[in-house]
């Protein structure tokens, strides 16, 4: 009786992890596809969306050296975890 509920419990707990194993391979998949659009959309809404609280419009150089740096640390503190 309690072989079949450790059973039970062992056949559960592995179907939810090869589902969030497939979970995470998916969104990894999703990122690396994606990857050029969302830069792109992001770059595009940088450009022309940016707006400061009082209504005039940022300097667009300012802009993209702030989101062009954004960017590149948040890639290299990925890389970073990488490796570790």
């Amino acid at each position: 009786m309690i072989l079949e509920g450790v059973k039970l419990a062992f056949i559960g707990m592995s179907i939810v992890f090869a589902f969030l194993v497939l979970l995470v391979l998916l969104v990894h998949l999703s990122t690396h596809l994606l990857r050029a659009i969302t830069e792109k959309e992001t770059l595009e809404e940088a450009l022309h969306g940016g707006r400061k609280a009082r209504g005039t419009r940022l300097d667009d150089s300012k802009l993209i050296a702030v989101v062009s740096a954004a960017v590149s640390a948040h890639r290299s503190r990925m890389q970073r975890l990488r490796k570790s």
